[in-house]
């Protein structure tokens, strides 16, 4: 038995510090999958809570043949998704919250292109829709498994791969249009 089905019996026994271990194993990486989403540090702080707290209340509906963290992710998710419905706001990606990564080793020039890259990704990767930024966040920033997204999304191994190569394309014709008109 892993660790994760073992904490999960625990919990359902009545030990609330095994629900402790879990939040202290978990918090910080549903945290970053949702502000990835959003780009609100306080809303996603809230999320966050709220999304514990329904991990806690439905803990009883885990299903041990899945992964545990995908379980997690997909309440998540489904969270995110209910606030954005709840205040219909769109989230643009702001350049300034993103961390800064210099080298010391690169050049100005080189400097400038990496700036470039990166506000035409942050820029990309906001227009897409929902389900499809969803995916990107999944694959690239917390790295995840085409089977483990989809079955954090709902959807079919082979529709994740198919949204993502398709996703993937549509960056590289914009980024080689951009780079032939220049």
């Amino acid at each position: 038995m892993d660790s994760d089905a073992l904490l999960v019996d625990q919990v359902l026994d009545g030990n609330i510090d095994s629900f402790n271990i879990i939040i202290n194993k978990y918090e910080n990486i549903i945290f970053k999958f949702i502000y990835n989403m959003l780009r609100d540090r306080e809303a996603a702080e809230d999320i966050t809570q709220e999304t514990f707290i329904t991990v806690y209340d439905k803990l009883y509906l885990y299903k041990k043949e899945f992964k545990f963290i995908n379980w997690i992710y997909q309440i998540a998710k489904n969270k995110t998704v209910d606030y954005v419905r709840k205040y219909r706001k769109v989230y643009q990606v702001n350049i300034e919250d993103t961390n800064e990564i210099i080298s010391k080793e690169i050049s100005p020039d080189e400097y400038t292109i990496y700036k470039e890259t990166k506000k035409n990704v942050e820029k990309f990767i906001s227009s897409l829709e929902e389900t499809d930024r969803q995916i990107v966040i999944l694959k690239y920033s917390e790295g995840l498994t085409f089977l483990d997204i989809s079955r954090i999304m709902n959807l079919s191994e082979s529709t994740v791969k198919r949204k993502f190569y398709k996703i993937r394309s549509q960056f590289g014709e914009i980024n080689n249009e951009k780079e032939r008109c220049n």
